[in-house]
């Protein structure tokens, strides 16, 4: 009996080394797996690839997990299967009627150089294409761009196309759903994009079921463990806001769609301030081509099949507005925002006023800032006192010291937590649009921005941030060196993230 029972024992005992064995095997291979990716993929970047070699040798199981999920953006096999999608879009809608039409009509509006920024962003952004005779107008909040928005929906006469990366499940989600819902009902073509990533949170997907009957709706990057487990990742994330009606009216900047963007006192401090832009003219058309580049890709259709869908209304002159859209990520305009920001700092003689929600960018592009100054030139940073992440605004905090030792301005806004994104540079042109001034907008999400010149806008923005630098506190240099160690420990701890925030 005694030997039955030893035996048993030893036969457990086997069997628990074994697994154990089989455990650490299986984590020596995911690590040596992560290890060839990350050299694959992020070679180029020497920061980031040192972070994660760190956190996965520190934490094996946990940095694996943390890697899949957070860390490999497969930006070369998804940016070449994007690059593919779009090349072939083009490719085989340009020769339909309307659209060689809309291109025949388009090159009297096309401008080319006029400056050394405009001249600069020709070169380094061949993808993009400043277009003359638009109207653009400065939306403050939801509390003015929602009723357009719903609006130019409601008087909508063949399509609607709507892209953002949160649809709440809200009052003004429901409400522009249901309205969706109504003009579909009429026979106007919706269709919707919305980042499954950033929907999520917001139960878009149950609002849908219950109001999205006759929309046509597609998520970008599924949000499924069913169809891989590389694909349960936030990196890459469609990151756009836009909405354009009949190829002729359009709405793009850093507003979602959710209530917290009319800020009101039962919302507090989950209010949310923010910039839109309404845009008329020549430009719509490029907008109404893009969303249907990207719904082609997402949505796994043939360009043949979306040749119905093209609208592109005759070109109209509207205003005087110089637009130049750079739709930035991966396999269409490659790390276009951040070449813009970089153009900005690089070609400014006078001032670059920036507000951004997440300022946390990379090494080269602080320096550039701090020569900017050199220059003699205004920097200004404009960051909210109230983030939503407290990490970012850790790692925004980290960076203050050197920068305002050398003369770069930072103001902390006061109030609600300010999400606009925006920059003016020499009060001669701007940048308004859904990327914020930080690594993930350089250099991993699909933005949409616009490059906007000429009046009144240039003075309506200037005045806008005028006001967001009254509604601030400046940073001195002297609370920067009364901070206790402590504060320090932890803004230098997230700072080490940077290239994960």
């Amino acid at each position: 009996m005694l030997r039955n029972i030893r035996g048993k024992i030893m036969g457990t005992h086997e069997i628990i080394v074994l697994a154990y064995i089989i455990w650490i095997g299986l984590v020596v291979l995911a690590i040596l797996f992560c290890a060839a990716d990350i050299l694959r993929n992020q070679g180029d970047e020497p920061q980031r690839t040192l972070l994660w070699f760190t956190v996965i040798a520190a934490f094996p199981v946990f940095g694996v997990l943390l890697y899949f999920f957070a860390g490999r953006s497969r930006t070369d096999s998804i940016g070449r299967r994007i690059a593919l999608s779009a090349d072939d879009f083009l490719t085989k809608i340009r020769p339909h009627e309307n659209v060689f039409r809309y291109f025949s009509e388009l090159k009297p509006y096309i401008r080319n150089g006029g400056s050394l920024s405009a001249e600069m962003l020709d070169r380094i952004l061949p993808e993009t294409r400043a277009i003359r005779g638009n109207h653009v107008a400065l939306l403050r909040d939801g509390t003015a761009a929602y009723p357009q928005m719903l609006k130019e929906i409601h008087n909508a006469k063949r399509s609607i196309l709507l892209q953002s990366f949160i649809i709440a499940d809200d009052e003004i989600g429901r409400d522009i759903l249901k309205a969706l819902e109504y003009k579909a009902s009429t026979g106007v073509e919706v269709k919707i994009l919305y980042d499954s990533f950033g929907s999520f949170f917001s139960a878009f997907y149950r609002m849908f079921n219950r109001f999205g009957r006759g929309i046509e709706t597609f998520r970008i990057r599924p949000f499924s463990l069913m169809n891989s487990f590389t694909r349960w990742r936030i990196q890459m994330r469609n990151h756009r806001k836009l909405l354009v009606i009949d190829g002729k009216t359009a709405f793009l900047g850093g507003i979602n769609i959710s209530a917290a963007n009319v800020p009101t006192k039962r919302h507090g401090d989950s209010a949310i301030h923010d910039l839109h832009c309404r845009i008329e003219g020549p430009v719509a058309g490029e907008l109404e081509l893009l969303f249907l580049r990207d719904w082609m890709y997402a949505a796994k259709e043939k360009p043949a099949d979306l040749v119905s869908s093209v609208v592109l209304p005759p070109v109209e002159r509207k205003g005087d507005h110089s637009v130049r859209l750079v739709a930035s990520g991966w396999g269409q305009c490659c790390e276009g925002s951040g070449k813009v920001f970089y153009t900005a700092v690089a070609t400014a003689r006078k001032s670059v006023w920036i507000i951004s929600p997440y300022f946390v960018p990379d090494t080269p592009f602080l320096m550039a800032l701090r020569m900017a100054v050199a220059r003699g030139v205004d920097v200004r940073i404009i960051v909210p006192l109230n983030n939503n992440h407290f990490y970012v605004k850790l790692a925004s905090r980290s960076f203050y010291g050197p920068l305002i030792s050398d003369g770069v301005r930072i103001f902390e806004r006061k109030g609600v937590f300010v999400h606009a994104k925006a920059m003016l540079v020499d009060s001669e042109w701007a940048l308004v649009g859904s990327s914020n001034c930080d690594v993930r907008s350089f250099r991993l999400n699909f933005e949409l921005d616009a490059v906007i010149r000429g009046e009144p806008f240039l003075s309506t923005l200037k005045q806008e941030l005028e006001n967001e630098l009254a509604a601030s506190n400046e940073i001195t240099l002297e609370q920067i060196l009364a901070k206790r160690k402590a504060v320090r420990a932890a803004e230098n701890l997230c700072a080490l993230l940077t290239p994960l925030l």
